[in-house]
C-alpha cells in the first residue's frame, strides 16, 4: 500500500492504545491518516502485556462509577469490550476502580475501530527510521517496510511510540530517570494447573515469596511479586518486578525468576502443587521510559491538588503509583471524587510546530508520570492528539482553539 513517496495529512507512529485512538480520531475528523506499527499486531503492551485491568478510566470515588471519566472513542471501546465479555464488570481495587479485560478482545476491538475508518491506512511491520525537518516543521519521515525504505510526507505527526522515538529523531529534548530512580519494570507469567484457588492467594503468594527473599532462597526482585486469579478455575497470573535496563540479560533473568518463583510456590502452597507456566507477557515491560520536554510540564503538585487548566483536554483520577526498587509500590492519592486535568501543552513538543506526543511520553515530571502512564489515560491522550492534528490540517497550521 506504500508508494516510494506517500503523502498524508497525519502520520501516527506507534500502534499501541494511544496510537490507535489517535489515528481513529484523526481519520474521523476528516484527515487522511496513516498509522505505523513496528509489530505485526495492534495494541502493544495493552494487548500483549497480560495487564488484566485497564486503569485510569474512572473517577476514584466511594461509589461505583456510572461511566468513564473521559468521553469519546474511549467509551466506544469500553462498550465493545463489555459486549465481548459481559462478565467483566468495573472492579474496585483498593481505593480505585478498573476494568478487567482480555488482551485478545482488546486487539479485536482496536482492529475493528481501524477498519471502520475509510480515511485510515494501517501499516504493520513498519518502522520509522529517520525524520527530516525544515526549520521547526517535520516534512518527511522515512520508514522501513518489507525490506524496503519508503518516504512519507505528512502535514502533521503524532509520536505514540512509548519511547519518544520519532520525537528524538526530530531533535526534541527529553528526560529519562537515572537507574537509581527509575521505576521497576514488570514481567507477567500465566500459570495453569492451580487447584482450589481463593481470594487469599493474592496475599499468600507475595507473603510467601517475600519470606523466601528474606531467607536468601530467592532473588530480591521477587519480594514485589503480585498474584491474581485467571479467567479459568486453574489459571493465575504472577506479575514480577524486574530491575535494570532493557537487555537480553534482563529478559533471561526475568524467565529465570519466573521459573524459580513457580517452583518455590509449588513446594510451599498446596494450590500451586501442579502449577506450570503456559505463557508470558511480551518480554519485560518498562514502566518508565523517555519523557518529552513540552510547552508545559505536569507535576506531582498539579495532580494531588486536582489542578484544572484552561487547555485541559484529558481528565485523570488515577493516583501516583510509583514502583520503587527499594520500597515496592508507593501510592499517593487525590482527594476522593476529585480529578486533575492534563493540559494540551503537555503534548506539544517544544520547537517542533507540527509534532504532538501522546501516551506515556508526554511532558510530565517523574512523579506525575506514575499517574499519567496508565492505559485508560493514554487512550484519552491519543484521541485528543488525533483530534488536534486533524484540526491543524483543516485550519492551516493552528491548534488553537480546538480544545475550547
Amino acid at each position: 500500500m506504500l508508494k516510494t513517496n506517500t503523502n498524508c495529512d497525519v502520520l501516527v507512529v506507534g500502534g499501541g492504545v494511544s496510537g490507535v485512538l489517535a489515528a481513529a480520531a484523526s481519520a474521523r475528523n476528516g484527515a487522511r491518516t496513516i498509522l505505523l506499527e513496528k509489530q505485526n499486531v495492534l495494541g502493544g503492551v495493552g494487548a500483549l502485556g497480560m495487564l488484566r485491568y485497564i486503569c485510569g478510566l474512572y473517577l476514584c470515588n466511594d461509589n461505583l462509577p456510572a461511566d468513564t471519566l473521559n468521553s469519546g472513542i474511549i467509551r466506544e471501546i469500553v462498550s465493545l469490550l463489555n459486549k465481548l465479555s459481559p462478565q467483566n464488570k468495573i472492579t474496585r481495587l483498593g481505593k480505585v476502580f478498573a476494568l478487567p479485560y482480555s488482551g485478545f478482545n482488546l486487539q479485536y476491538v482496536l482492529i475493528s475501530l481501524c477498519l471502520d475508518e475509510p480515511n485510515l491506512t494501517v501499516l504493520l511491520d513498519t518502522t520509522a527510521i529517520s525524520v527530516d525537518k525544515k526549520k521547526e516543521t517535520i516534512n518527511r519521515v522515512s520508514v522501513y517496510h518489507s525490506a524496503k525504505q519508503y518516504d512519507i510526507f505528512p502535514k502533521a505527526v503524532i509520536d505514540c511510540t512509548g519511547n519518544a522515538d520519532v520525537s528524538i529523531m526530530a531533535g526534541a529534548s527529553y528526560k529519562i530517570e537515572s537507574l537509581n530512580n527509575i521505576q521497576l519494570a514488570g514481567y507477567t507469567v500465566l500459570l495453569k494447573g492451580l487447584r482450589n484457588q481463593d481470594a487469599m492467594l493474592s496475599i499468600k503468594v507475595p507473603y510467601c515469596l517475600t519470606e523466601a527473599v528474606k531467607n536468601n532462597i530467592l532473588p530480591p526482585a521477587l519480594k514485589f511479586t503480585s498474584y491474581s486469579i485467571g479467567d479459568a478455575p486453574d489459571e493465575g497470573y504472577c506479575k514480577l518486578s524486574i530491575n535494570g535496563v532493557n537487555s537480553a540479560e534482563r529478559e533471561l533473568k526475568a524467565r529465570e525468576y519466573a521459573l524459580a518463583a513457580t517452583g518455590y510456590l509449588s513446594r510451599r502452597l498446596p494450590e500451586f502443587k501442579d502449577a506450570y507456566i503456559t505463557g508470558s507477557s511480551m518480554g519485560v515491560m518498562d514502566r518508565e521510559k523517555r519523557r518529552i520536554y513540552g510547552e508545559f510540564t505536569l507535576t506531582e503538585e498539579d495532580i494531588l491538588s486536582g489542578r484544572k487548566f484552561h487547555d485541559g483536554v484529558v481528565k485523570n483520577s488515577w493516583p501516583i503509583e510509583i514502583w520503587d526498587k527499594n520500597k515496592g509500590t508507593v501510592y499517593k492519592y487525590l482527594k476522593a471524587g476529585d480529578y486533575y486535568e492534563i493540559p494540551f501543552r503537555c503534548m506539544r513538543v517544544k520547537h517542533i510546530r507540527n509534532l504532538l506526543c501522546a501516551g506515556r511520553i508526554i511532558s510530565v515530571s517523574h512523579e506525575a508520570y506514575a499517574s499519567t502512564r496508565v492505559m485508560g489515560t493514554c487512550m484519552a491522550l491519543g484521541e485528543q492528539a488525533g483530534r488536534a492534528t486533524a484540526y491543524w490540517v483543516k485550519h492551516g497550521g493552528t491548534f488553537a482553539p480546538f480544545y475550547s
